[in-house]
């Protein structure tokens, strides 16, 4: 199996194409959904994004949050 590695700047696009309830279900491992999560933390750091509510989910693996663009 491959690990797909998301950037920052990908997380974001996806962010800005969803309605603020983002579901990836792409992750194939607790690591990588916890990465996923580290990530968003980041784009919340650097302003992009209010990080409202995430969750990893286990079954099925997936990532859910809940975000905002800031005004």
């Amino acid at each position: 199996m491959t690990k797909v590695k998301m950037s920052k700047e990908e997380l974001f696009e996806q962010i800005k194409n969803s309605d603020g309830n983002l579901k990836i279900s792409s992750v194939s491992s607790v690591e990588e959904g916890e990465e996923v999560i580290a990530l968003a933390k980041h784009l919340e750091h650097d302003g992009k994004i209010v990080l409202l509510e995430y969750c990893l989910d286990k079954k099925p693996l997936s990532v859910s949050l809940k975000t905002k663009i800031p005004d």
